[in-house]
This record gives structure tokens, sequence and C-alpha cells, in this order.
């Protein structure tokens, strides 16, 4: 029995990332120590340990985020009922594989920019940002799934996480308020491997970024997906009234790439600038009549996606005819992710499928 607590305590210090700094690695052990000190979990020697001071600064206690968690809980989530922490943070994405993982074991899918979900109190939530998400086998990492479960809840607490979900992904109301599929919650909007009811989900909010880190254990392996929450970084252009012109009198159609908030239908600042361009567009030739085509990516509910796209697509139609533009002249049509112009199994192929196209009448 004794041993099998020395190799529970060894996985979870050694799960952390390895680059962090040496106080918040210290730190990190005695908090995991006092979370199972009923298994009898000691520190490897005996004396002060360098750095142990700024353990109380750095992780917070397990009854200290407990009652925090609770009181979460009872007033519902927000991300203002969520504390601050100012917890030093390592590298993205924040935690290491277990240190008896081999890497032939290490699964892992990266993306600088992409949406995935979390359930954050009884809601389905969408976030944006920098995404890594690891699986591996727990019998490879030599951990049970509650062995797993514990080591990454204690490292996360440790770096000022707060438990926000409420209720798990199969629950009955949360899946019925998304489409009624829960194939389709688990497997594309949570982006889980494997689910068998076992899924925590956190947020480390500092005063410059939001950390979403998911934690799921199924009957034989772990998946931890971490989320670190930014601003896409435009690539792509917004086109000129006149390059709109030229592509539609060489090929008839136009492909736009206008950023609306995160599935909704509400145009972001920075996308009314192409909308202004279609407009001058419209203006510069009276005769010109467009559809205008809303495009997704195959990621989620076909039905709900074709629906966004109608209204996406609308809502430019709308913006259109407050600049003055005849009704006659434009029309509106969400066609989902039924005509993509790429693979949509790579991000770029994905982010090329989200657009919007004018196409010539």
């Amino acid at each position: 029995m004794q041993s099998s607590n020395v190799d529970y305590e060894i996985s979870a210090i050694t799960v952390i990332n390895t680059n962090m700094p040496p106080n918040l690695k210290i730190a990190l052990a005695v908090s995991f120590c006092i979370s199972v000190s009923l298994f009898g979990c000691k520190r490897k020697e005996d004396g002060p340990q360098p750095g142990a001071a700024n353990a109380a600064t750095v992780a917070p206690s397990h009854a200290a985020n407990t009652q925090t968690e609770a009181a979460v809980a009872k007033a519902g989530f927000s991300l203002d009922n969520v504390p601050l922490s100012n917890a030093p943070l390592p590298p993205f994405p924040y935690l290491d594989w277990p240190q008896n993982l081999a890497e032939g074991g290490r699964f892992s899918d990266k993306s600088d920019f992409d949406r995935t979900y979390v359930v954050a109190g009884d809601q389905l939530r969408a976030v944006e940002g920098r995404i890594e998400s690891r699986h591996f086998s727990d019998a490879d990492a030599q951990l049970t799934p509650l062995a797993s479960q514990r080591n990454y809840e204690t490292a996360i607490k440790a770096l000022g996480g707060v438990k926000v979900n409420s209720v798990l992904p199969s629950d009955p109301a949360l899946v019925a308020a998304n489409g009624g599929d829960v194939g389709d919650l688990i497997v594309n909007k949570l982006g889980l491997k494997d689910y068998l009811n076992a899924y925590d989900a956190y947020l480390i909010r500092t005063p410059g970024k939001n950390v979403w880190i998911t934690v799921t254990t199924s009957s034989n392996s772990t998946q931890i997906t971490a989320i670190e929450e930014k601003a896409m970084q435009q690539q792509v252009a917004y086109a000129t009234a006149d390059a709109m012109q030229s592509e539609l009198n060489a090929k008839g159609h136009v492909a736009l790439y206008i950023n609306f908030d995160t599935d909704k239908a509400v145009i972001k600042p920075d996308g009314l600038t192409a909308v202004d361009e279609i407009g001058k567009l419209l203006t510069q030739a009276p005769t010109l009549k467009l559809s205008v085509e809303g495009h997704t990516d195959n990621s989620g509910n076909a039905e709900h996606n074709k629906t966004l796209s109608q209204q996406r697509a609308e809502a430019v139609v709308t913006t259109l005819l407050s600049k003055g533009i005849a009704k006659d002249r434009l029309s509106a049509i969400g066609l989902g992710a039924d005509k993509p112009i790429a693979d949509n199994s790579s991000d770029d192929g994905r982010a090329k499928n989200r657009r919007v196209e004018l196409v010539k009448q």
C-alpha cells in the first residue's frame, strides 16, 4: 500500500510542465500532499525545502478552493463569480504528461486558433483561442483512472483553477438545449475521444487572460484539453470594392471572410469594413444584383450550421439595406457546410470554408 502511495505522489508532481519555475513545482507538490493527506503522502526529504515559503501564495489550499467552487455553484456560473488567480503559469499547455508515460503513448491535437466548447455551470459555452488536447491510456501511464483524475485536479487547482461545471455532458437538459444529440455534443462540440461520465471543467481566470482546462477520464483513458482564450489574428485582408468587382467579372462570385460573434449572426466591428466595401461596390454598379451566401465548416450539427449561415447572410443583407441599397438587388441564402472550398479535416481548410460569398445574379 505504501508503494502505491509513493508512485501516486511521483506522478502528481511530474505531471506539471518540466519548464516551470522550481518554486512552483514545490508549491504544487505541497498542495498535492495536503489534498491526499489521508493516504499518508509525505515529502521525499525531511527538513525545509527551498522556496517552500512561497507555497501559500502560489497554491491555494484544498479547503479554500472547495469553498470557492461551492460559492460559484450556488451563485450560478459567470466569469465574474470566478476569482482572479495570481499564481504564475507555466508555458502553454500548462500541464505535462505523466512521468511514466512513454513517447509512443502520447497523442495530441493542436491548433493556434479554433473554437471548442466547455460545460460551464449547466450550459454549453463556446471558447475560441489556442487549443491543445492530449489523450493517453491510463495503463500506459501506470495510473488508475481515479489517480489520473486526482493528479490533474490537484495540479490545476494549484495554478488557481476553479471547477466550473455543475452538470455532466450527458445531462438530459444540457443535451436537449443543444440539439438533442448526445453523441454530437460529446464528440463534435466537446471533442471528447472517450467519455464515461467523468468530466471536470476548470477555469483559471488571470488578470491577463482566461485559461480553460477540461479533464475527462473513462474506464481506461484520460483526455486533457487546454484552451487559452485569445482573439483571432486576422490573416485574410478584406477585399476592396474594386477587387470584388474584378473577381465578379472574372468568376461570377467572390469569397469574403467577415468576422461574426462566436456562434451568432452579429457582425463584429472589423467585419463591418468588408460590408462597407460591398456597399461601395453596389453603389458604383447600380445595375448589379447579388446573392449573399453564408457558408460554414462541417463542425457540429448540420442543421444548426445551415440556420446560422442563413442568419449571417441575412445580417449582411440587412446592413446593406440600412445603407440605402434597394431590397430587390439583394437576396440571402444559408448553405451551411454543403459547398466546401477546402478540406474540412484541417484547421486551415475549415477557416477557408467559413465564409460569405457574393454571387452575381
